[in-house]
C-alpha cells in the first residue's frame, strides 16, 4: 500500500497541491496558537498574565482544528471523486476498501509532512505578531515575552497531521466502499428511519442554538466586559458550521427558487444550469459549504469590529481583543478562500467529458461556460444570503449590548466587503478554471 501510495501522489499532482495549501493554512492557525499557548505556560511568564495568554489560544485553536478537519474532509472528498477509476482499478486486483483507505490516508501523510516545515515557521511568526500586538496594547507585563518553546508548536504540527489522517479516512470511505464495476455509484445507504440526513439536520440545529445561546449570554453582561468578545466570537462560528452542515438544504432552496421565477422562454444555458441543479445538487454543494462558512465568519467578525471602533476608546481592551480576534479570524476566512478554490478548481476540472459532450450535440463554448457560471451564481447567491443571516443574528445582541441600537449589526459595509470578496473567488475562479476546461474538453 505504501509502494501504490506514493506512486499515486506522484500522478496526482493538482489533488496533492490543493491539500497541500489547505494543509499548510491550517499548520499555521495550529502552530500559531500553540506557540501563543506555550508562552502563557511559559516560567517567564508573569503570573498574571497566564490566564489570557492560556484560554485564548485555546479557543482559537480549537475553533480552528476543528474547521481544518471539517475543509479537508470536503477537500479530499471533492477530489477524489475525479479518482473514481483509480480506486476501482485497485479494487479489482484485490485491493479492500480499508485497504485503498489505508492507500489514500498515507498520501494525505504524506503532503502533511511536506508542509510541516513551513507551516511550523510561519506559525511561530503569527504567535509572535499576536504577542506583540497584546503587549503593545498592554494587556500584559513587559517581562512575559514570546517563549513558545518546542514542544508544543511540534504538538500543533502533529495534530494537523492526524486531522489530515482522520480526514482522510473519512473522506475516502464513501469511494472506497463503491463497487468497482458499476457504472454509476449505488444510491445512498439510508439510515434507520424514514428520513435520510437526519443525523445531519439534528446536528446542524444542535449546533445553530449553541452559537446562538451563546451570543445571546452577552445581554446578560456588562457592556465593558470581554467576555461580551470572548462569547460571539465562538457563537458566530457555531452558527456558521450549523448553517454549513444545512447545505443540501440550501441548494434545494436555491433550485426551488430558480424554477418558481424562471420565465417561459429561457435560455439554453439557464435551462442546462437549472437541470443540473436539480439532477446533480452535489456539484455545488462544496460551494455552498465554504462560501457560507466564509461569509458567516468573515461578515461576523467585521461586524463585531465595527461596533467596537464605534463604542471603543483608544487602545481599550475590549477593541484590542476585538482586533486580535479579527486578526485570528482573518486567517480562517483566507483558508476557507483557499479551500473554496481548491473545491472549485477540482469540481469544474472532473466535468471536462460532460463538457465534451456538450460539444458534439452542438453547444458553444461560451453557452457551456454561460451554463456553469449560472449554476455556480446561483450557490453563490443562496450561500451569500445564508452567511449574512447567520453572521446577523449571531451579533445581534452584540450589538444590542454594545449600542442600544439593533440596526448595528446589520451596518452595510462589513457584509458588502465580504460578500464581494466571496463573489469575487467564487465567479472569479470559475471563469477562469472553467473557460480552460471547456476549451481542452
Amino acid at each position: 500500500m505504501i509502494k501504490i501510495a506514493m506512486r499515486s501522489f506522484a500522478h496526482h499532482r493538482a489533488a496533492a497541491i490543493a491539500t497541500g495549501l489547505v494543509t499548510l493554512v491550517g499548520t499555521i492557525l495550529v502552530t500559531g496558537m500553540m506557540s501563543l499557548l506555550g508562552t502563557g505556560l511559559a516560567e517567564s511568564t508573569v503570573a498574571a498574565d497566564r490566564a489570557f495568554l492560556v484560554q485564548f489560544p485555546l479557543i482559537m485553536g480549537g475553533w480552528a482544528v476543528a474547521i481544518v478537519l471539517f475543509a479537508m474532509v470536503s477537500t479530499i472528498s471533492v477530489a477524489l471523486t475525479g479518482r473514481a477509476g483509480e480506486i476501482a482499478g485497485i479494487r479489482l486486483i484485490g485491493a479492500s476498501p480499508r485497504q485503498v483507505q489505508q492507500m489514500l490516508a498515507i498520501e494525505t501523510a504524506a503532503i502533511s509532512a511536506i508542509t510541516a516545515l513551513p507551516g511550523l515557521a510561519t506559525g511561530y511568526i503569527v504567535g509572535w505578531i499576536v504577542t506583540q500586538s497584546i503587549h503593545s496594547a498592554g494587556l500584559t507585563d513587559a517581562a512575559s515575552v514570546f517563549a513558545p518553546g518546542l514542544l508544543l508548536p511540534i504538538l500543533g504540527v502533529l495534530i494537523v497531521l492526524a486531522t489530515s489522517v482522520l480526514a482522510a479516512w473519512i473522506g475516502s470511505r464513501s469511494l472506497a466502499h463503491r463497487s468497482p464495476v458499476a457504472d454509476a455509484p449505488p444510491p445512498p445507504r439510508r439510515r434507520t428511519g424514514r428520513h435520510p440526513g437526519r443525523r445531519r439536520r439534528i446536528t446542524a440545529a444542535i449546533m445553530i442554538a449553541a452559537g446562538l445561546a451563546s451570543s445571546a449570554a452577552v445581554l446578560a453582561m456588562d457592556p465593558t466586559d470581554v467576555l461580551t468578545t470572548a462569547m460571539t466570537g465562538p457563537g458566530c462560528v457555531l452558527v456558521a458550521v450549523g448553517m454549513c452542515l444545512l447545505a443540501p438544504e440550501l441548494v434545494a432552496a436555491a433550485n426551488t427558487t430558480l424554477n418558481a421565477f424562471r420565465p417561459a422562454h429561457t435560455t439554453a444555458p439557464s435551462h442546462l444550469a437549472a437541470i443540473n441543479l436539480s439532477a446533480a445538487p452535489d456539484r455545488v454543494r462544496p460551494t455552498v459549504t465554504f462560501l457560507t462558512l466564509f461569509v458567516s465568519v468573515a461578515a461576523g467578525t467585521l461586524s463585531m469590529q465595527g461596533i467596537e471602533n464605534s463604542v471603543g476608546t483608544a487602545n481599550s481592551t475590549a477593541q484590542v481583543l476585538a482586533s486580535i480576534n479579527y486578526f485570528v479570524v482573518a486567517l480562517i476566512a483566507a483558508f476557507m478562500a483557499i479551500a473554496l478554490t481548491n473545491n472549485l478548481v477540482a469540481s469544474i476540472t472532473q466535468r471536462r467529458a460532460e463538457f465534451a459532450v456538450m460539444s458534439l450535440i452542438g453547444s458553444t463554448g461560451a453557452q457551456t461556460q454561460r451554463m456553469l457560471v449560472r449554476e455556480i451564481g446561483a450557490a453563490t447567491a443562496i450561500s451569500t444570503i445564508a452567511g449574512s443571516i447567520g453572521a446577523f443574528v449571531t451579533v445581534l445582541p452584540f450589538a444590542i449590548v454594545k449600542t442600544g441600537n439593533p440596526l448595528q449589526a446589520a451596518a452595510p459595509l462589513p457584509y458588502a466587503v465580504t460578500i464581494v470578496i466571496g463573489i469575487g473567488v467564487t465567479l472569479g475562479v470559475t471563469s477562469l478554471v472553467g473557460r480552460r476546461a471547456i476549451r481542452t474538453a
